[in-house]
């Protein structure tokens, strides 16, 4: 089977409904958010750490180098150094390891500087990414006109001469566009971007749209991917957002998004790069809850002027209330979804003769709470805010005992007008299993309406998740 190729095509005309729109009222509260984190030196520590990342999973994820996680969150934590690195059989040196994440670092501190320049994306710019990104990378794999693979020099900086249609193991092959037909290409591509920034066309859209195209076009005969996320990365930064750091951890969701998207439906691609941006956003919300060492003198008078300055501020600004009167009324909606279903599995049960028994409570404390338990990616502050409603499933005849619970709580140690909501499944065997794909994110600057329309699509895909789960279970 072949996946034929097709000249690019533009976003549908009907492109607002391919994004459910959060990542806008959640870019005023990350905007409102800043000021705080830069005064308290947080966030240049996080986006420190984030650029290492960002530069070294992008090779990782295409298979440049194999570097550990452990290695790489050393890396992360201590800064680029060959050093760091071990020295394995079978993989690039060290010190070639370490020159190569160091181009991709140098080309995203480039970004940063190209974005307040306010420097168009132009062929020769993507040009001069490529040459960056590999400029300590020589060669790459091609095949012959016989299907066998071989070492090419590879050329920096300019389009592909030969055909790199890859194959996949199932023996699908992937037809990128023909070395003839890339220059034209790359100006419908420019061309199209371009009208996509005039019509206001949502960063998330925006930043898929690029990044999918660009890869259907494969202009470069290798790095087309690390290309790919630097346009899209760029697209987000320019927007006041993070740079796309993909994990090794992600791909799987990554590939599958972009395949999704080779059939024509860019919705999980955006959805995943939004994915990426609210994991980041939630990381530096959460880089302000880390306790700073204070070693000397020095940082012991930094600290505490940092604490007096906080002082005077009110912890609570009102509007950050916003985000708890919209939880509290999206987990009524959950009490009743939940009793409605409960009702439901209760008549329909009792027909097979099974003595199960369902209940719906709703809990304001954390004693009855077992999510408190799970690790997640960030810190729950239910000391703040925590709401939970609980579906018990009960069988006296079997002594079985099983519940699916909806739950709200605060993120990070001091307040910020965020909150998050899980569904979380109990029962043996399995223990406790979160049971949506992601949280739920609520902030302040979005409106009610908003977030209920995207609330209820989340509420009923985590639970039929969690009544899977149930079922596999009995």
């Amino acid at each position: 089977m072949v996946l034929v190729w097709e000249p690019i095509k533009d976003l549908p005309e009907d492109w607002r409904t391919l994004t459910d729109g959060e990542l806008g009222p959640l870019l005023v509260f990350w905007k409102d958010q800043r000021a705080d984190l830069e005064q308290s030196g947080a966030l240049a520590e996080f986006s420190t750490r984030l650029a290492r990342e960002w530069s070294i999973e992008t090779g990782q994820i295409e298979g440049v180098y194999d570097i550990d996680r452990g290695v790489t969150q050393t890396l992360i934590e201590r800064g680029i150094n060959a050093d760091l690195i071990p020295n394995q059989p079978g993989q690039k040196l060290p010190e070639l390891i370490a020159a190569i994440i160091q181009d991709h670092a140098d080309v995203l501190e480039g970004l940063f500087q190209s974005v307040k320049g306010e420097r168009p994306i132009s062929k020769s710019y993507i040009h001069e990414l490529h040459a960056a990104l590999l400029r300590h990378q020589d060669t790459a794999a091609v095949r012959d006109q016989f299907g066998n693979l071989f070492e090419s020099k590879l050329a920096k900086g300019k389009y592909k001469e030969r055909p790199n249609n890859p194959r996949k193991p199932d023996g699908t092959m992937h037809q990128y566009c023909p070395p003839e037909q890339v220059d034209p290409e790359m100006e419908r591509l420019l061309a199209m971007h371009e009208n996509h920034i005039k019509e206001g066309v949502s960063v998330e859209i925006t930043a898929a749209w690029l990044h999918h195209r660009f890869t259907q076009i494969h202009p470069y005969q290798d790095g087309n991917g690390r290309v790919a996320r630097t346009l899209a990365s760029m697209t987000f930064i320019k927007a006041g957002w993070f740079p796309v750091v993909v994990t090794r951890d992600d791909r799987p969701r990554y590939i599958d998004a972009l395949e999704v998207a080779d059939e024509g439906d860019l919705r999980s691609l955006i959805s995943f790069l939004t994915y990426i941006q609210k994991h980041a956003l939630f990381a530096a919300i959460q880089s302000a809850a880390e306790i700073r060492g204070v070693h000397n003198i020095d940082e012991a008078i930094a600290a505490a002027k940092r604490a007096l300055t906080s002082l005077g501020r009110p912890t609570e600004p009102a509007i950050w209330l916003n985000a708890k009167e919209t939880a509290d009324r999206l987990m009524i909606i959950a009490h009743a979804r939940l009793e409605q279903i409960a009702s439901r599995l209760g008549k329909e049960i009792s027909e097979t003769g099974a003595d199960q028994e369902f209940s719906v409570a709703a809990k304001r404390d954390d004693n009855y709470n077992y999510i408190s338990r799970l690790e997640l990616p960030y810190s729950p502050n239910r000391d703040e805010y925590a709401r939970s409603v609980i579906m018990d499933i009960h069988s006296n005849r079997e002594e079985s005992w099983a519940s699916i619970e909806v739950q709200a709580h605060a993120i990070g140690s001091k307040f910020r007008g965020l909150i998050a909501l899980l569904i979380a499944f109990q029962g043996e065997p399995g223990g406790i299993k979160i049971a949506s794909d992601e949280s739920f994110q609520i902030n302040y600057a979005e409106s009610f309406d908003s977030a209920k329309n995207r609330f209820t699509t989340w509420l009923d895909e985590s639970l039929v998740n969690a009544l899977n789960i149930w079922r596999k279970s009995l």
